[in-house]
């Protein structure tokens, strides 16, 4: 994922609206724990790296770009946090109170990992400031087609001088992400609920389409055709709903009576899909909740 805020920043012009106007950071640094991101990151972004807009280290050189930084994104796997943050070195360098270092803003896209948990880890000393943000983009990134949640503070947050974000840094946050997609900010109470509905939907309508796939191959299609087929009418019915129209209209004009289309309604309504889908978000929603209190297997439908 952070290949894909990346790359976005670096090579990808705005074409999805964006509120605000804030300059975007000019210069980069990334810096990554295996020889192979390594050898790949400096392959794929070989143009820039001929320029002053980016460097790349590995990842024992954080403490160098952390502190040379004014913004960071932690884009790391959500287990290696802790080990990441209880580093000393790296603690040193985002915690570091004035005048030592200027406040730094940290942008988290580590799943199940909230603003208090962060700040908790890191126990920045009383003198510093340090602001943090969560943001949640989807696999859709990769094409600069996401949709990521990006958490206001919270209201506790807001009334303390040394952990109160300022709206100029949410702009920011908000400017960065809009290069992969679209944004939308969230409080922190329905970050859970995005996370399955921004970033478990794509895997849901897979499953789908690859049931809508099965069953025209099963009446004749080619797999290759009724792959096309679907994918493109994903396209177009998603570009119909971001242009305002509601999906029961969008229903509704492609039904009539006696026909194919309504038919076919019917099966999935006898079989319970909206009550089913429906029941695969709160699933969802209540295992990223147990993601966030630090439980280890939550997922089990029917528990009580």
């Amino acid at each position: 994922m952070g290949i894909a805020i990346l790359n976005g920043l670096l090579n990808t012009t705005t074409t999805t609206e964006s509120t605000t106007n804030t300059p975007l950071p000019t210069h980069f640094s990334a810096t990554v724990r295996s020889t192979s991101s390594l050898t790949t990151l400096q392959s794929q972004f070989q143009s820039h790296l001929t320029t002053s807009s980016l460097t790349i280290h590995s990842s024992t050189h954080n403490h160098a770009a952390i502190t040379s930084a004014s913004t960071i994104i932690l884009a790391c796997d959500p287990t290696d946090i802790p080990s990441l943050l209880s580093d000393p070195s790296t603690r040193s360098a985002l915690c570091s109170p004035p005048p030592t270092s200027s406040p730094k803003l940290l942008i988290s896209i580590a799943a199940g990992w909230t603003v208090s948990s962060l700040r908790e880890l890191l126990s920045p000393p009383q003198e510093s400031i340090l602001y943090i943000l969560r943001a949640l983009p989807n696999i859709c990134a990769t094409i600069s087609q996401s949709i990521t949640a990006i958490e206001l503070p919270s209201e506790e947050v807001q009334l303390s001088a040394r952990t109160r974000v300022p709206q100029a840094l949410i702009s920011l946050t908000e400017g960065i992400f809009s290069r992969i997609g679209r944004t939308v900010q969230v409080r922190a109470d329905q970050m859970d609920t995005f996370t399955v509905l921004g970033g478990s939907t794509p895997a849901f309508i897979a499953v789908f389409v690859e049931a809508l796939v099965d069953g025209g191959v099963a009446m004749g299609l080619g797999r290759e055709e009724a792959r096309m087929t679907v994918a493109q009418v994903l396209r177009g019915t998603g570009d119909l709903l971001l242009g305002g129209e509601h999906p029961a209209l969008l229903k509704e004009r492609g039904t009539s009576p006696g026909g194919c289309t309504m038919g076919g309604l019917c099966v999935l309504e006898e079989g319970g899909f909206r009550g089913l889908v429906g029941r695969a978000v709160r699933e969802g929603v209540t295992v990223a909740e147990g993601m966030g209190r630090g439980v280890g297997l939550v997922n089990g439908t029917g528990r009580k």
